[in-house]
Order: C-alpha cells, then sequence, then structure tokens
C-alpha cells in the first residue's frame, strides 16, 4: 500500500520508481518517448460528475500529465452506465493499448463476471491495473427527514436505497444488508452516482443509500454529515471508523462461518475504492510508464495540496498491489462465489 504520509512508504517508493527506471534502461530518455506518444489521455471515470470518483479524477489529472513523457493534457470524461460496467467494458475491448485510453470505476465491477452477470464482458485479471488512488471504507447513510438514525431503526421499517446499476455498490451492499442481515429494503435502480442519489434522498425519493465512502462524507458531504442531515448507520471496514460516530459495523453483525467469508468476499474488494486501468495487451513498457508516473503523482507536492483543499485523505496503492487485491477478490472459492450470486443480484 502506498501511504502519502509516511516517510517510510516514501523511500519504499523512490525505490520502487527507481526500479522500475532501471528495469526500463533500454528505453529511456528518447527512446522512452518513442515507446509513449500520447499527447492525449483519456481519463474515463463510469460515473456521473460531482461524485467521489469524479471529484478525485479531476485532481489527480491536473497533475499526473508532468510525470509522463512529454507531458500529455490529461482529460477526464464521464461515461457513467450501469454501475460504471459500461466503461469497464468500453476500456477492455475497444479502448487504443497506446496509453492514450485510462479508465477508472468501480472495483465491485471486477466481481460482474464471476456474478453471472452477461453484461460485464471483460476478465478483471487481465486489466493492466496503474494503481489505486485511495484505499477506503464504505458504509450506508439516510436522509435525516427518514428518522433513521442507526442500524436498528433500518431492520424495524421498510426502507428505499437508492443506486445507479446492480454492479454498484450501492446496490450490492444494500443486497447484503436484506439477503444476510434480513433488512427489509427496496433498491431502485438507475438514480446515477452518489451525487444524484444524495439529490434523490434529499428529495424523499429514496430514504438511503449505500457507497457512502469516508472520503466523500468527509469531503462532498461533510457539511450535510456534521450538520446531522446525512446520518450513517453502518459502515464496512474491518476495523470502526470513529468519524462514523458509533455506526454499526456489518463484521460484528454478520455470523461466524460461511457469512463471515462472504463478508470478506463482497467488502474487502471495496477498499480499492479508486482503480485506474488500461486495456489488456497494453505494451509492458507503457504499462510501467503510466505505473511509475502514477506513484510520483501520488507523492506530488501539488496533487497533495489539492487533495488537502477537497478534504481528501488519500490511501493509494500502487499498480502490483492494485492488480494483487483484485486477483484475491476474484479468487475466492466456487462455495462462496455461489452463495454470493444469490446475495448480491436483484431479485428476478
Amino acid at each position: 500500500m502506498l501511504r502519502v504520509t509516511s516517510s517510510a512508504a516514501a523511500k519504499a517508493a523512490a525505490a520502487l520508481v527507481l526500479g522500475v527506471a532501471i528495469g526500463l534502461a533500454g528505453i529511456g530518455g528518447p527512446a522512452q518517448a518513442q515507446t509513449f506518444t500520447a499527447k492525449n489521455v483519456n481519463l474515463v471515470v463510469g460515473f456521473p460528475p460531482a461524485g467521489g470518483y469524479d471529484t478525485i479524477a479531476r485532481i489527480f489529472a491536473r497533475t499526473y500529465g508532468k510525470h509522463l513523457p512529454g507531458n500529455p493534457n490529461v482529460v477526464v470524461q464521464n461515461q457513467p452506465g450501469a454501475g460504471s460496467l459500461l466503461s469497464a467494458n468500453l476500456l477492455y475491448n475497444t479502448a487504443a493499448k497506446d496509453g492514450s485510453q485510462i479508465a477508472m470505476f468501480a472495483s465491485s465491477a471486477a466481481l460482474e463476471p464471476l456474478l453471472g452477470n452477461a453484461q460485464a464482458k471483460f476478465d478483471a485479471n487481465k486489466f493492466e491495473w496503474i494503481g489505486n488512488l485511495n484505499r477506503d471504507t464504505p458504509a450506508c447513510g439516510a436522509w435525516a427527514h427518514t428518522g433513521i438514525k442507526t442500524w436498528d431503526d433500518v431492520t424495524k421499517r421498510k426502507t428505499r436505497f437508492g443506486a445507479s446499476g446492480p454492479a454498484a455498490i450501492t446496490a450490492q451492499h444494500a443486497y447484503f444488508l436484506k439477503n444476510v442481515l434480513g433488512a427489509d429494503l427496496q433498491v431502485i435502480m438507475g438514480l446515477g452516482g452518489t451525487g444524484p442519489i444524495i439529490l434523490a434522498m434529499q428529495r424523499g425519493e429514496v430514504d438511503a443509500s449505500c457507497g457512502m465512502f469516508i472520503s466523500s462524507v468527509r469531503a462532498a458531504f461533510r457539511s450535510d454529515y456534521e450538520a446531522g442531515n446525512l446520518r450513517i448507520f453502518i459502515q464496512f471496514g474491518r476495523q470502526s471508523l470513529p468519524y462514523f460516530k458509533g455506526a454499526a459495523n456489518v463484521y460484528d453483525l454478520v455470523k461466524p462461518g460461511p457469512d463471515r467469508e462472504l463478508t470478506e468476499f463482497v467488502f474487502a474488494q471495496a477498499e480499492v475504492t479508486r482503480p485506474l486501468a488500461l486495456p489488456p495487451g497494453t505494451p509492458a513498457a507503457i504499462v510501467a510508464v503510466m505505473q511509475a508516473g502514477f506513484d510520483k503523482t501520488v507523492r506530488d507536492p501539488e496533487y497533495l495540496a489539492e487533495l488537502a483543499k477537497a478534504q481528501i485523505e488519500a490511501d493509494p496503492m500502487s499498480g502490483a498491489e492494485t492488480a494483487a487485491a483484485i486477483k484475491a477478490a476474484t479468487g475466492a472459492s466456487p462455495e462462496v462465489i455461489k452463495k454470493s450470486k444469490d446475495v448480491l443480484a436483484p431479485p428476478l
């Protein structure tokens, strides 16, 4: 894990970048520039503007180009659809393999091929992972006018959860609450990313939403959360976060055994919160250049200052760490995967 606040980690990352440079000695300098020739890099975000994915992607894009050969422009494009499956499919199947097209989509989408989703036309382990901008903790929250304050409140009533699509954690985590913890809830699809769902909550169209990462709650939704308008009632990290003010933790609620294994499968991958990928088949030299540029960017003082201004506390992961996390998530036992198909999928 690449922690931006650790001097030891910074030294380790410097060694990693040096190792990449040595490994690319044959294409260093002008040869490296010949390998990576893109004048523009399109960074496709699989969610609408103004949400957590979009916010950190735009901050990253402003600095990333200066750490790539030729200092290309990095242009953010929003391509929402099916909980970010659309952007994952297009990157995997149609994107150029020259470094000019990268994408950020939900790590939960990586599970969709395993869950039998015919719309997921990719193998998550064949993407070339550039890195993960933030390791984060997801949660679910409700708007104050619903009267929901705690997890116990949710268990005593029927609750409408807003979601973007079946591949998004706004849907998957809600179905987990319904099918594993027994909550009486309805999932309403097609509301887009977190920003549009928040608006639907404010208008009373839905009562609650999952996918409330702590980075987003601390940043985009901080004022509403600290004013008591947005209430977090359950969190999904291995350790409970004080900022979530005593919200229930799913790891404390599930039973030992199969349910615990399923919990690990569903929520461990959610910590890979903002991953960046290249299409499969991208030349190794280009992958290495873009991974090295990522590692430099997440330590760039300019980038860190922009994060601080947006009140985002980042905990990035290298490309190798991200690939390992995705591989671990997709390497669950057949029994766990079979059970997850019933737990995370919309009802027929």
